[in-house]
């Protein structure tokens, strides 16, 4: 009885440590990936100054080892792409920081550190009606000559065709 036991106990200690050297050392995994997740640095938010409020970052693109920058101006409405050591419409873009996804801008004679806008996961808020009552369709104006008979009115509800069924011919 005792052997059983001793033969159970060494089975099951044999099973535990192949088991985690198992979840610890795949096979199906790629060489050199452990399943310790490291931890996720927290994004550092960098709070951009006041020419932050005129202009946006909101993109790069590289096309042939030139960045491209997009920076929308909030004043004026309008979009900009930008190539990196360059201007357009007073806007200088230069010094890009891959790290920090950071650009530095120069607008009026005003340098600044701007950062590149992140994606939200909260929606976007909806508009909507909650006004119930009918409104008033304006009377046609009173002008000589046409009499009421002679101005359209629209009709106040929607008429729907009838559908016409042909049945085939009995033999």
């Amino acid at each position: 009885m005792w052997l059983a036991q001793l033969l159970c106990a060494l089975t099951a200690g044999a099973l535990t440590a192949a088991t985690s050297k198992l979840e610890s050392n795949s096979p199906f995994l790629p060489p050199g990936y452990s399943n310790k997740k490291p931890a996720t640095p927290q994004p550092v938010t960098k709070v951009n100054g006041p020419l932050s409020r005129e202009l946006e970052f909101r993109g790069i693109v590289q096309m042939k080892g030139i960045y491209e920058f997009s920076l929308f101006n909030k004043k004026l409405n309008r979009g900009y792409w930008i190539a990196e050591n360059s201007s357009e419409s007073g806007i200088s873009v230069r010094n890009f920081d891959l790290d920090a996804m950071s650009i530095s801008v120069t607008l009026n004679g005003r340098t600044e550190q701007l950062t590149l806008m992140t994606a939200t996961d909260s929606p976007l808020p909806v508009a909507i009606s909650t006004s119930t009552m009918p409104t008033k369709q304006p009377s046609p104006p009173n002008i000589p000559g046409l009499t009421p008979s002679t101005t359209k009115k629209q009709p106040t509800s929607r008429v729907i065709p009838r559908r016409r069924v042909i049945l085939p011919k009995k033999k």
